[in-house]
C-alpha cells in the first residue's frame, strides 16, 4: 500500500486535472472520504458539494496538498468497482523475485528504479504510464494510469429546430466524460499466483485491450508469456454444483451454460435478494446442463459466513464471465473483501 511519505515530488497539475481528481474522490463512498480527510487532519462534514468547495479552497489556498488526494485515490480504486484476470506464475523458478537487489537492477536496467517503492502523483498521462512498483520478497505491484474520454449520450441536452428549407432537425447531445483508467498487475512471489486489475469503465469497454495495453508498457522486464491465464468456465459450475448441494458459499442470481452444440441455456432468479435455485424444472434442467456444458456467466453473491475464515460483513456482488475468465465487481468493496472472494474463486479453478 501507499507509503505517503515516500514519493518521487509534488506535481504540477492543470485546474482541469486538479477538478478531475477532486472528482474522483468525492465519487467514492461517504466513508472514505471521511476516512481521507481524517488521514490528513481535515475532519469536515457536509454535503459532497460543500465538501467540493471546501476541498478546492484547500487546495487553492496549499492547505491540503493535490497528491495527498491522488495517492489516497490510487489506493482505493483498485478495490472499487474492477475487472479482473487471474493468472498462474511461472513454472520456471522465481527466486530471483525475491530478491530486492536483483529486481532493483533489473529495473534500473530499464530505467524504472525511479518507480520503485515510490508513487508518482500522475492525474491524466494520454498515454498509458507506470505510476508505481511497489515490491518486497513476499509480493510484486505494479500499477499504471491512462486518461480515458468517451462521450455518453444524455437526452436533456437535445434541441430542436428548424433548417433552411424548413424542415425539422434534431440535435442529440451528448456528454464528455473523462476518467483516471487505472491499472494494476499483483504478483504474489509466496504463493505464485498473479491477477490484473482493472478499474471499471463504459459498457461496451474491451478489457482485454486494455490488458494487452498494459502488458506491452511492462514488457521489456516482465514476460507475459510465463502467465497462465486462469480458466474461470470451472468455478461457475462448481459453485452452481454446492449451491445445489446446499454447501454454497453464493447465492446465485444468474447463471449461463453453453452445451456441447454451442446452445445457450440460461436461468435467473426472479430478483437479486432471491436465489436462483428452489424451483423443480429450473434445478432440473440446470443440473443436467451443468454436467455436460461449460459455465459461460456466473451472476453471484457472495455471502458472509458468520467465521473466522470469510471476512465478509454483507453479499459481495460478483460477475464470473466464464467465457472470457474474466471477473467483474460491478460495486465498490473493501480490500480485505476483493481478495477473499478471489482467493475463493481460484480455489475453484483446479
Amino acid at each position: 500500500m501507499v507509503d505517503r511519505t515516500r514519493n518521487v515530488g509534488t506535481g504540477t497539475f492543470t485546474e482541469v486535472e486538479k477538478k478531475q481528481i477532486i472528482s474522483d474522490l468525492l465519487s467514492l463512498k461517504k466513508e472514505q472520504i471521511a476516512a481521507f480527510l481524517g488521514s490528513v487532519g481535515k475532519k469536515k462534514n457536509g454535503t459532497k458539494e460543500v465538501l467540493r468547495q471546501w476541498i478546492e479552497s484547500a487546495v487553492e489556498d496549499g492547505s491540503l496538498s493535490i497528491d495527498s488526494i491522488v495517492h489516497f485515490v490510487d489506493e482505493v480504486i483498485p478495490w472499487g468497482k474492477q475487472h479482473v484476470y487471474m493468472f498462474r506464475g511461472p513454472k520456471s523458478p522465481i527466486a530471483n523475485w525475491r530478491d530486492e537487489t536483483w529486481v532493483f537492477n533489473l529495473l534500473k536496467k530499464h530505467g524504472m528504479q525511479k518507480y520503485l517503492n515510490k508513487s508518482l502523483p500522475l492525474i491524466l498521462p494520454e498515454a498509458m504510464q507506470v505510476s508505481s512498483i511497489w515490491h518486497n520478497p513476499k509480493r510484486l505491484r505494479i500499477t499504471a494510469i491512462k486518461k480515458r474520454d468517451w462521450y455518453e449520450r444524455n437526452d436533456e441536452y437535445d434541441t430542436t429546430m428548424k433548417s433552411p428549407k424548413g424542415k425539422d432537425v434534431v440535435l442529440k447531445g451528448f456528454e464528455r466524460e473523462i476518467v483516471r483508467s487505472l491499472v494494476a498487475f499483483e504478483w504474489d512471489l509466496v504463493l505464485n499466483e498473479a491477477t490484473l486489475q482493472i478499474a471499471q469503465l463504459p459498457h461496451g469497454t474491451e478489457y482485454s485491450t486494455i490488458a494487452d495495453e498494459f502488458f506491452e508498457l511492462t514488457q521489456d522486464w516482465i514476460d507475459r508469456s510465463l502467465f497462465t491465464e486462469m480458466d474461470l468456465r470451472k468455478p461457475i459450475a462448481k459453485l452452481h454444483e454446492l449451491e445445489e448441494n446446499g454447501l454454497g458459499e453464493i447465492r446465485s442470481q444468474t447463471i449461463n451454460y453453453r452445451t456441447m452444440q454451442g446452445r445457450r441455456i440460461e436461468a435467473k432468479s426472479a430478483s437479486m435478494a432471491d436465489p436462483l435455485l428452489g424451483e423443480q424444472p429450473i434445478d432440473t434442467m440446470l443440473k443436467a446442463v451443468r454436467k455436460t456444458g461449460v459455465g459461460q456467466i456466473g451472476n453471484f453473491y457472495w455471502m458472509p459466513a458468520g467465521n473466522n475464515r470469510n471476512p465478509l460483513t454483507s453479499d459481495v456482488h460478483v460477475i464470473v464471465v466464464g467465457a472470457q475468465n474474466r471477473i467483474n465487481f460491478p460495486t465498490p468493496n473493501e480490500e480485505l473483501s476483493v481478495r477473499y472472494v478471489l482467493s475463493r474463486i481460484r480455489s475453484h479453478c483446479n
